[in-house]
């Protein structure tokens, strides 16, 4: 079968691949496909384990904490009523998203393309579940959400005790039976079996699809002279139209909102009738202080260095395009934001978790501040910068081989 690389746009032929194999560009070493023993039935076992330990999650005790005489037991259900119903809707709605729409959808999905029903499905049906699969799957937060419940248990060991309920663990198992369901699902696999790839003649590997006039359809994979997939029916591009405009007006997007975002105050803890209110800097400091290390280093890397980083990194890929001298490097660099794109979510899910956990009154209540919106907005910007940017034009001034 050959195939093109979705970062070098080169044709591979990819031979057959043994169980647990898997196939690497040759040229710009991005995954191209994989083979694994009995895939179907460990993608139906771990959506339906995901779900379970999902639902297992949501109405038992969370988290319970005590000070002064006061306690209180939280489930994760309970703080999402109570996010909608005191604060914010926006990330009331943003926590439900990742604690359930997400998983849930995804393992529904899975569930149908594993089943008889995915063969026998109109391929206009066919690719709209595609896409919905192929576009949720990058806003995977469980993760992220596991390691922000984490931090803020270590924010709130020096103002209360703290006790892990059912909640927490059946959530730590869901989480790791949901990262390894993504990891197994292949488009590529998942497209063979829904239809046979079709395979315009004569095809030149180890040439770019560009250089052959083919184009590599954003949804099946399928290679087409074509405006529409024949596959899919899918509208078919060269390129992912106006790359470098748009990747270039959500980064500078997110820029400017980075300033308000670090400036001003994220959330206000109220201790025994005092406020103090923290930006995301002066809450490293404060964790710093507290000899909490590793946990300040974390958010410091999370929340400060990785979106500076991430700018300068896309800003290098705009001009690497136009220049053309290491595009292999620029292409790990691409794979490299795009894996690490939504850690600096972590700060954002540790307010939302301390704010719908911590309602103690005067006593101790943390409260959300308008800086965490400008936060969440920034790194929701930088993550469609990075998904906005086409590797492919990396490597479209090489002439090498051409």
């Amino acid at each position: 079968m050959i195939v093109a690389c979705k970062h070098c746009d080169k044709l591979i032929n990819v031979g057959q691949l043994g169980l647990q194999q898997r196939a690497i560009c040759p040229v710009c070493h991005a995954h191209l496909l994989n083979c694994k023993s009995e895939q179907q039935q460990w993608l139906n076992a771990f959506s339906i384990a995901s779900l379970l330990f999902l639902f297992s999650s949501l109405y038992p005790p969370f988290i319970s904490f005590s000070q002064r005489g006061l306690s209180q037991q939280m489930s994760l259900w309970d703080a999402v009523i109570l996010l909608s119903e005191k604060y914010s809707t926006a990330l009331a709605l943003m926590f439900i998203f990742t604690i359930l729409i997400m998983p849930l959808v995804v393992c529904f999905l899975v569930l149908i393309t594993n089943s008889t029903l995915w063969s026998r499905l109109n391929p206009h049906n066919a690719r709209w579940i595609a896409k919905a699969l192929s576009y949720i799957m990058p806003l995977n937060l469980a993760d992220i959400f596991l390691v922000a419940v984490l931090v803020s248990t270590f924010k709130l060991m020096s103002y209360a005790e703290l006790s892990m309920g059912y909640g927490f663990w059946a959530y730590v198992l869901f989480v790791f039976c949901f990262v390894e369901l993504l990891t197994l699902i292949d488009a590529s696999t998942l497209w063979q079996r829904q239809q046979k790839q079709f395979e315009p003649k004569p095809l030149l590997c180890g040439q770019s699809a560009l250089s052959q006039s083919l184009k590599q359809c954003g949804v099946c994979g399928q290679l087409t002279s074509q405006s529409h997939c024949p596959r899919c029916y899918a509208k078919t591009f060269f390129r992912k139209p106006h790359t470098t405009s748009r990747a270039f007006a959500w980064m500078l997007t997110s820029l400017v909102l980075m300033v308000p975002a670090n400036m001003l105050p994220i959330m206000n803890t109220i201790n025994l009738g005092q406020n103090t209110f923290a930006t995301i800097f002066s809450g490293i400091v404060i964790m710093w202080q507290d000899g909490s290390y590793p946990i300040a280093i974390i958010i410091f890397v999370a929340s400060i260095c990785i979106p500076l980083f991430k700018a300068g990194a896309l800003f290098y890929l705009l001009f690497e395009a136009q220049m053309c001298k290491n595009p292999k490097r620029a292409s790990q660099l691409y794979r490299w934001l795009e894996w690490m794109g939504k850690w600096s979510m972590i700060d954002v899910f540790v307010v939302i978790i301390l704010v719908s956990l911590v309602q103690l009154g005067s006593v101790l209540t943390v409260e959300p501040q308008i800086g965490i919106v400008f936060f969440a907005t920034m790194v929701l910007c930088q993550m469609m910068a990075v998904h906005s940017f086409d590797p492919r034009i990396l490597w479209d001034k090489l002439k090498t081989n051409e």
